[in-house]
């Protein structure tokens, strides 16, 4: 699978055929190489597209975009379903494939995701459509990890641009597992509304601050990212249903822990630890967690 003359053919395929573009990501890759190692990350590369090979059909047009990235035109398709049956063959041949790779288990969550897209109902540009297909793979990787979405809206719609009724087909859905996890000004509006919450009718609560470095100096500043970006969702799925959390600036996550004792945010620190630990990143970066109870008294306490 080459990304050499692949775009050409792409933008031919959607002005004259019909089926569905796809956009797929390896999830948590950047975080596998870093740990495993770049030999093991290139053969596991070279599973996936031996794996995307045997579920695509043999005049679809696929290609590589970059380190963990691939595009996809499945000539024909039109089930979503379909497409989520894909995605549920290729997460569980990963995995074996992983197991084949390491001759162990590993605590890094891997598997694809995929934002789509039908041709032609939303469209003939290659460039638009990949843009609405990157829009539907950003929501998945807003929400989650290892699903599906397909870009939908009506564009006869006054206010086009808003997307109502993206659709999910979550094999590991975010929403359903860890905390919220909030950009600033959503976290911000969450934050406050808790603290007042709490200032009127009384209650306990924690915020808590985690920090990261790199250990070494040769850790590229976009890697690094990646690396901070793949700790947040292990972080997220150690928090509870209820919790919420954002990334405060590049190295750092901010935490609101509703309902929480200061001997239960110890256990927090001491899960997310030792998942910190079992990853792996305890070798690459150095970690700080810093914890405060939020106290208030309703009005009739004071």
């Amino acid at each position: 699978m080459s990304g050499s003359g692949v775009i050409s053919r792409l933008t031919e395929a959607c002005a004259k055929e019909k089926g569905v573009l796809m956009l797929m990501n390896l999830d948590n890759f950047g975080l596998f190489n870093e740990i495993y190692g770049v030999e093991v990350g290139d053969a596991l590369l070279e599973n996936c597209v031996r794996i995307i090979n045997e579920v695509t059909e043999g005049d679809d047009i696929k290609g590589r975009l970059g380190g963990d990235e691939f595009i996809i035109f499945c000539k024909n398709l039109e089930d979503k379903n379909e497409v989520a049956e894909m995605l549920e063959y290729i997460n569980e041949k990963l995995e074996d494939s992983i197991g084949e790779l390491l001759g162990e288990e590993t605590n890094i969550s891997l598997g694809v995701s995929i934002g789509a897209v039908h041709v032609p109902e939303y469209g003939n540009d290659y460039e638009d459509l990949f843009h609405k297909a990157d829009t539907a793979l950003d929501y998945v990787k807003q929400t989650g990890e290892h699903g599906c979405a397909f870009y939908e809206f009506d564009e006869t719609q006054d206010g086009a641009g808003r997307i109502d009724d993206i659709s999910k087909y979550m094999d590991e859905a975010g929403d359903e597992r860890g905390a919220l996890w909030l950009e600033y000004d959503y976290f911000s509006v969450v934050y406050k509304f808790y603290t007042r919450y709490l200032k009127t009718y009384g209650g306990v609560a924690a915020k808590m601050l985690i920090k990261v470095k790199p250990k070494v100096n040769n850790i590229g500043e976009e890697h690094f990212k990646q690396i901070v970006r793949d700790f947040g969702k292990i972080i997220n799925v150690t928090l509870r249903k209820s919790d919420f959390m954002m990334q405060s600036g590049s190295s750092q996550f901010f935490l609101l822990l509703p309902e929480i004792t200061e001997e239960y945010t110890d256990k927090v620190k001491r899960r997310i630890e030792k998942r910190w630990i079992d990853v792996g990143l305890n070798g690459v970066m150095d970690m700080t967690i810093e914890s405060e109870p939020i106290i208030a008294l309703n009005d009739k306490e004071k």
